[in-house]
């Protein structure tokens, strides 16, 4: 799930109609290069599943693009705030936030999160944990320094994203992202590592008061790696680089990783 609203649009300028005391209405540009892509059409002979996988590939990598330059304008507005700022978020509606992390940090919390499977849970593909009363969307970016995370209200932000299709190339066009709420705090840049060691120790403080028959039932793991994975030190899929968690490995290219499943832990598969 992304953490920003995306629309799709047919016009370079869209029509907005803004929901205020005045109804008011705004014109939105929507011509900023986003992606473009060799044409997806259906080649002679082509079966339609390929067909469909290669549109999904082009969407996918628009959207990713997307979620590249909502980061970027993170970086340019965000607010810096000690993890987790309660008394300002206190003064608003929410509970639950996409907390963007870089995938070094990601993974960490990851491993964290493998000795205590109760406190996190699945909701739409994303990771969400408890912290001081505040549910956290888990979300890794390539893009994301180490230094940083970034605090963010669901659906704070709207772009509209536009889809131009000529022979030869898909191109996507957007709009800046926009603030269509009236109640949500502002976003929030957060020191990566603070965040690490405070939910650090929210679990370590959780652990020790959990109750012994917990403890038995989710063991810490004393599984051994086979001496190949033990000294990987490229993906087996793309060859880029990877970065070891503990006894598990992450691509800092691409998605592959070893790490556990905690999905299916939390599945009980």
């Amino acid at each position: 799930m992304l953490p920003f609203v995306l629309k799709t649009v047919e016009e370079p300028v869209h029509r907005l109609h803004v929901l205020s005391s005045e109804n008011s209405t705004v014109d939105v540009d929507v011509q900023t290069e986003l992606y473009i892509s060799e044409s997806a059409s259906l080649q002679s002979g082509e079966r339609a599943v390929n067909f469909q996988r290669r549109n999904l590939a082009v969407l996918r990598g628009a959207q990713e693009a997307a979620y590249k330059a909502f980061t970027t304008y993170l970086q340019q507005i965000s607010e810096p705030q000690s993890f987790l700022p309660i008394e300002l978020l206190s003064q608003y509606p929410y509970q639950r936030y996409a907390l963007i992390l870089s995938v070094t940090h990601f993974y960490e919390l990851h491993e964290m999160f493998q000795s205590t499977p109760d406190i996190i849970w699945m909701d739409r593909g994303n990771s969400i944990f408890e912290y001081d009363g505040y549910e956290l969307s888990l979300s890794a970016k390539h893009h994301i320094l180490d230094s940083s995370a970034y605090l963010v209200a669901p659906g704070k932000f709207t772009v509209f994203v536009r889809r131009v299709t000529d022979p030869e190339t898909i191109r996507f066009f957007r709009s800046g992202f926009i603030d269509l709420t009236s109640n949500s705090p502002p976003p929030l840049q957060l020191n990566a590592q603070e965040v690490i060691e405070a939910v650090q120790q929210d679990i370590a403080s959780r652990e020790s008061a959990m109750p012994i028959g917990q403890l038995l039932m989710f063991p810490p793991s004393a599984e051994t790696e086979p001496d190949a994975v033990e000294h990987l030190t490229n993906c087996p899929e793309c060859n880029g680089d990877v970065k070891r968690i503990s006894k598990s490995f992450f691509c800092l290219e691409c998605d592959w990783d070893n790490l556990p499943p905690l999905a299916h832990q939390l599945s009980g598969e």
